[in-house]
């Protein structure tokens, strides 16, 4: 497969993490019937990088005790629950031996330039069961979101290390109902959505079509500027201000200098849970 910018695909880091991640999001799958994972579950396993999930506000509480019950499990914890995002939760266990952080990401709505791209909710009719026994997107969906989040930069133009690290081009190629589902449940427009795809798999990158798709989400934006100033307002003060967000962003899920202090300081705006939950 080529990519517009040129050079091979990237390989990840061979460190497995699967034993420790798949008893929790087969768990989620089988407590929580509207939950699944739209990116990263094999970033997350090779060791990586976080899991992406979505899940409807309502069961983010479920989401959160069975996080907790995971972590005391296998001897991990505090567990920290960030919502600084907005509506998105930030699950976050901390391996102790290597000052660490395992991130799960629960998303109640995901953006793209400014507008609503998906609602949880709307996911359930484009998941599909892994055969390692979690709920998860099917491949042109899953691509789709990549390609608009990770494969695109601002004008319509490609980002090539995103394209490759994302493997993006074959997700969309390998599921093409795939993308034409997902793209009319996201109410994006379909002939360019058809093209830019097309084109992307043949190897080159239809910069027309994907200005088309950014302006036209950006013109839905403007419908609601209080997403966009929530969102500018995250950007600009909480991720920065935050001390789990830095650490998350900034530090490659690492706990900078002393660990009680970084402790202390993100009590005082989570809540962190330092045993598993009560069955009581």
């Amino acid at each position: 497969m080529a990519y517009p910018g040129g050079g091979a695909p990237l390989k990840p880091e061979v460190r497995d993490r699967s034993a420790l991640w798949l008893p929790l999001v087969q768990r989620l799958t089988e407590t929580s019937p509207r939950w699944t994972i739209w990116k990263n579950a094999d970033a997350a396993f090779a060791g990586s990088g976080d899991i992406d999930s979505a899940a409807p506000i309502g069961d983010w509480d479920l989401i959160v005790r069975e996080f907790r019950q995971w972590a005391a499990e296998h001897g991990l914890g505090p567990v920290i629950d960030c919502r600084h995002p907005p509506k998105t939760m930030f699950l976050l266990a901390l391996d102790q031996s290597g000052k660490t952080l395992l991130e799960l990401d629960v998303s109640g709505r995901k953006y793209f330039r400014g507008w609503t791209l998906f609602r949880a909710e709307d996911l359930w009719p484009l998941t599909q069961m892994d055969g390692r026994g979690f709920r998860c997107l099917r491949p042109g969906a899953e691509g789709l979101i990549l390609l608009l989040g990770n494969g695109l930069r601002w004008g319509g133009k490609p980002d090539p290390d995103g394209l490759r690290k994302r493997r993006i081009p074959e997700l969309l190629d390998q599921d093409r109902d795939g993308v034409r589902e997902a793209s009319r449940a996201f109410g994006l427009p379909m002939k360019a959505v058809d093209s830019a795809v097309s084109i992307l798999a043949a190897g080159s990158w239809d910069r027309r079509s994907m200005r088309l798709i950014e302006g036209w989400a950006m013109l839905r934006a403007l419908g609601n500027p209080s997403i966009l100033l929530a969102r500018a307002r995250f950007r600009m003060w909480t991720k920065k201000r935050c001390p789990v967000l830095r650490s998350v962003f900034y530090a490659d899920r690492r706990i900078p200098g002393d660990l009680d202090r970084w402790l202390d300081e993100v009590e005082r705006g989570h809540a962190v849970y330092r045993d598993g939950p009560s069955h009581a």
